[in-house]
C-alpha cells in the first residue's frame, strides 16, 4: 500500500505539508520532532517536504508525537482540490469565523482579529498576506527559540470615559516602565517589551491592522508602509489599544450601563489612549513651561520644534495644545491654516526638518538574521525570506531596502 502512495507527488506534499503546520502549532524544531520519533533529521526534512510518504509505522508515531490521528495526517475525507497546502488556520476574525479550514485537530486561532467598527473588511488578498506574516513571524521565532510571550500584561480593566482612558494610559506607560517620561524611539520600547510589530504594504483603505495572540498573551501590530513616521507611530500606538480593548471585552467584566453616560465608543477611546500615551499630560505641560511659552506666544517653528520632541504630527500635537489650554484660540486658528495648507502640498507629509525616522521591521529583520545564521535552522530560514520577499516587507536583510 505505502509503495503505490510513495508514487504519488501531490499526497507525499500534502502529508509533509500538514506535518509541519502540526509541527509549527506545537512549536516543534524538525530536529525534536525527529527525536521524538526516532529517525534523523534529514529523513523528517525530507518528508515535511513531501519528498517521501511516511511508512504506517511513521505515521503512527507521528500522529502520536503532534497528537492528532494517522487519519488526519493522510487527509483521509478530505475534498479541497489544494490538498498540498497546510489545512490548520492561523487565526479567526472577531466574529469567529476562521481563516482557513478546520480539520480534526481544530482551529488555531493563534491571532484573533482585534478591530475597531469603522476598519474595513479584509479583502482574501489581505488575508492571505497578513496570514502568511503571521505565520512567518511565529515561525521565525520557533526557530530562533524566542521567548513568545510579550513581557508585558495585555490585560488592564478601564472606564472608557475621558479620565479613566488617561489612567488606562498611566497604567500601560507604567508596567512599560517609562512613566509620564517622553521617548524618542517608541518602536524600539514595544519591540523590546516582546510585542511584534510589521511594517507591511496594505492598500490605502488599511492603515493598520491588530491581532491578540490568546495563546501566547501577546499581540501583532501591523501598520501600511509608505506612510509618514508620525502617522505610523500614531498607528501602532492606537492599535497597541484595540488589543487592550479586546481583551478587556472578552476577558473583564464591562458595565452594561456604559453604553452611553458620556462613554467614548472604542474607536474615541482608541483615539484619544494613542493621543494621551504619546502627548502625556504632564509631559507636555512640563515642556511647554520650561519654555516659558505663553498662550499667545506660539509660532509655526516652535509648535514644529515640540511636536517633533513627541513623535506626533504637527496636527495632533496643535490639537493636544488646545485640549490642555495651552494655546490661545486665535493663534491655533492661524498655524492650523497653516498646517493644512502645508498638508494640502505634501499629501499630508510633516516639514522636512522634524520627520521622525523609524526602522521598520526590526525584530523581525533579527530573527530572520538568527535564524539563517544556524546551520539546522537556514533552510526553513531561507522559505521564509523567500517568502517575505514576495510580501515586499521593507527593512528585512536579504529582502528589501538592504
Amino acid at each position: 500500500m505505502h509503495s503505490e502512495l510513495a508514487k504519488s507527488d501531490p499526497l507525499g506534499a500534502a502529508i509533509g505539508g500538514r506535518i509541519k503546520a502540526l509541527r509549527r502549532l506545537r512549536h516543534l524544531t524538525q530536529s525534536e520532532l525527529a527525536r521524538r520519533i526516532g529517525i534523523c533529521a534529514g529523513p523528517m526534512n525530507s518528508l515535511e517536504k513531501g519528498k517521501h510518504v511516511p511508512s504506517g509505522r511513521v505515521l503512527y508515531r507521528l500522529a502520536e508525537a503532534l497528537d492528532t490521528s494517522v487519519d488526519s495526517l493522510l487527509g483521509l475525507g478530505e475534498r479541497r482540490s489544494e490538498a498540498s497546502q497546510p489545512d490548520v488556520p492561523l487565526y479567526v476574525a472577531e466574529s469567529g469565523a476562521s481563516y482557513g479550514a478546520a480539520t480534526a485537530t481544530g482551529t488555531w486561532p493563534t491571532a484573533i482579529m482585534a478591530s475597531l467598527p469603522d476598519d474595513p473588511a479584509l479583502g482574501e488578498d489581505e488575508r492571505t498576506s497578513v496570514d502568511l506574516i503571521i505565520r512567518s513571524f511565529l515561525a521565525l521565532e520557533d526557530l530562533c527559540g524566542a521567548q513568545k510571550v510579550a513581557h508585558v500584561p495585555l490585560y488592564v480593566p478601564f472606564s472608557r470615559t475621558v479620565s479613566g482612558v488617561e489612567m488606562w494610559v498611566q497604567q500601560v506607560r507604567q508596567v512599560l516602565g517609562i512613566g509620564p517620561a517622553v521617548m524618542f524611539d517608541y518602536l524600539e520600547l514595544l519591540e523590546n517589551a516582546g510585542l511584534r510589530i510589521v511594517f507591511c504594504p496594505l492598500p490605502d483603505r488599511l492603515q493598520s491592522l491588530s491581532f491578540y495572540d490568546a495563546r501566547n498573551a501577546n499581540a501583532f501590530l501591523i501598520v501600511r508602509q509608505g506612510m509618514n513616521a508620525e502617522r505610523q507611530l500614531f498607528e501602532i500606538i492606537k492599535r497597541l489599544a484595540c488589543i487592550y480593548i479586546h481583551t478587556r471585552s472578552t476577558y473583564g467584566r464591562v458595565s452594561s450601563v456604559e453604553a452611553g453616560n458620556g462613554m467614548l465608543d472604542d474607536i474615541h477611546a482608541a483615539r484619544q489612549f494613542a493621543a494621551l500615551f504619546l502627548m502625556p499630560t504632564s509631559a507636555v505641560r512640563a515642556s511647554v513651561a520650561q519654555l516659558g511659552v505663553k498662550p499667545d506666544g506660539w509660532t509655526y517653528e516652535l509648535l514644529l520644534r515640540l511636536k517633533h520632541r513627541f513623535g506626533v504630527s504637527s496636527q495632533a500635537f496643535l490639537i493636544r495644545l488646545g485640549e490642555l489650554q495651552l494655546i490661545e484660540g486665535e493663534v491655533a486658528a492661524g498655524l492650523k491654516t497653516k498646517i493644512e495648507a502645508h498638508y494640502k502640498r505634501t499629501g499630508f507629509g510633516e516639514p522636512d526638518a522634524t520627520r521622525r525616522v523609524m526602522s521598520p521591521n526590526g525584530r523581525l529583520g533579527d530573527l530572520l538574521s538568527i535564524a539563517s545564521c544556524n546551520a539546522e535552522t537556514a533552510e526553513e530560514a531561507a522559505a521564509i525570506r523567500r517568502t517575505l520577499r514576495g510580501l515586499k516587507l521593507e527593512g528585512l536583510p536579504g529582502v528589501v531596502g538592504v
